[in-house]
């Protein structure tokens, strides 16, 4: 069998060129922290780190539409806290009124006081948000929710809400719908309007008992209709904040992973680095020392 004197040298050489591109490799996990700078170096690693890093990114969309939602319903709930105050005040108000001591001099003042609490209550209902959009006008935001035509609020609001993606195939209403709070038969603001027909009549004149407990009663339930909207809000706002715990445990978990993945254990890689290191000085040696013979010494 011919054998070539050049075989064993080009396989130890080979052998060196590998230790040493091992130990680059290794130092460069080290400089860097990172467990691979290209792909190509570990497809799989690659590839499942771009699928963790690709759920990161969806949970974090996912959280900022959370915020964004949990943020809206707290503007809501907070106008409506002072809605359902100011409803209670028209309550009273009325309830003072519906008295046998009620007296024509005191006719004025009072629908004066109830005159000032709807307007108080429109322009809640009015709220804009930082964009300038009405924020109980449903989707038809970009115009006043409630106006004023001959004397009498009109609602120019829809009973749509925008809904927003807080999961895979889970979205969450955003808006509030608050068109049937005041609204009796066919009119959306029948309650603010019966008490705008009293307060424009005389000011003098004494309001009828079957009026003012009509808007007594209806005042109840506006109150009552403003709490379950409230309640709904605190609803939602409790699914929001579960959903957000979780996802934060899940970006932790996942954050977790990708350091597996992608970061370097330093005292592994600098064990590993150490042994190709030594490998290769020995391999070296056995070059060094191969070099010195010839197979036809011993022929």
């Amino acid at each position: 069998m011919r054998i070539s004197s050049l075989s064993q040298p080009q396989r130890m050489l080979a052998t060196l060129e590998a230790g040493n591109t091992q130990i680059q490799k290794l130092q460069d996990q080290l400089a860097t922290q990172q467990k691979q700078t290209l792909p190509s170096e570990d497809p799989l690693n690659a590839a499942r780190t771009a699928a963790v890093t690709q759920q990161q990114a969806i949970t974090a969309q996912y959280q900022q539409n959370i915020t964004a939602a949990n943020d809206a319903l707290t503007r809501q709930d907070t106008l409506l806290s002072s809605i359902s105050d100011l409803v209670l005040s028209l309550q009273d108000q009325l309830r003072a009124m519906n008295n046998a001591t009620q007296s024509a001099s005191t006719a004025a003042g009072n629908k004066a006081q109830l005159s000032s609490l709807s307007e108080g209550i429109v322009n809640l209902l009015n709220s804009q948000d930082a964009q300038g959009h009405y924020i109980f006008a449903g989707t038809n935001n970009s115009q006043p929710t409630v106006i004023k035509v001959d004397g009498k609020y009109q609602w120019q609001g829809n009973e749509e809400t925008q809904s927003v993606q807080v999961g895979q195939q889970q979205r969450i209403s955003a808006g509030t719908t608050v068109s049937s709070v005041f609204a009796a038969g066919s009119d959306p603001l029948s309650f603010l309007n019966k008490i705008g027909e009293l307060t424009q009549s005389s000011r003098q004149s004494l309001a009828d008992s079957t009026t003012l407990s009509a808007l007594i009663q209806q005042s109840s339930d506006a109150s009552d209709k403003v709490s379950s909207a409230r309640s709904s809000i605190g609803s939602r706002q409790n699914q929001l904040t579960q959903l957000s715990d979780m996802y934060t445990d899940l970006t932790a978990a996942n954050s977790e992973v990708l350091n597996h993945l992608q970061s370097t254990d330093t005292a592994e890689t600098t064990l590993q680095l150490q042994s190709w290191m030594k490998t290769v000085e020995y391999s070296s040696k056995a070059y060094g020392l191969m070099n010195q013979f010839s197979l036809f010494d011993v022929i």
